[in-house]
């Protein structure tokens, strides 16, 4: 599955205003994308109230895979955590998450795709 279109698409039906920076040969191997895609969405769902501006989004290819990242601005000092759910469905596509959080500046979600 080619993720730059994959995330195309769900800007286009979530109609998010977001910057986004997608590489092209960004692939995973998978026949069913629907756990991703909830993943996604919940990553998007989490960070629109958390700030008053456009979310960043990238797409890079590496040598061992592809990353995919997400970025808000916000002056949040605390978080609430994310869902521990998220780990195990990215398993299927043998991806991990990880986050940054500076406080009262950024948070970050990056997915590594191996």
């Amino acid at each position: 599955m080619d993720l730059r279109d994959l995330m195309m698409m769900i800007q286009e039906k979530k109609g998010m205003k977001a910057n986004m920076s997608l590489e092209f040969d960004c692939q995973v191997a998978t026949d069913d994308p629907a756990s991703l895609v909830k993943v996604i969405n919940y990553i998007i769902n989490y960070l629109t109230p958390i700030t008053d501006r456009d979310i960043e989004i990238s797409l890079n290819a590496h040598r061992d895979g592809s990353m995919l990242s997400f970025a808000a601005f916000t002056e949040e000092l605390t978080l609430p955590a994310l869902s521990d759910q998220l780990e195990d469905a990215l398993k299927a596509y043998n991806a991990t998450i990880s986050t940054t959080h500076k406080e009262g500046q950024y948070l970050q979600i990056i997915i590594t795709f191996h």
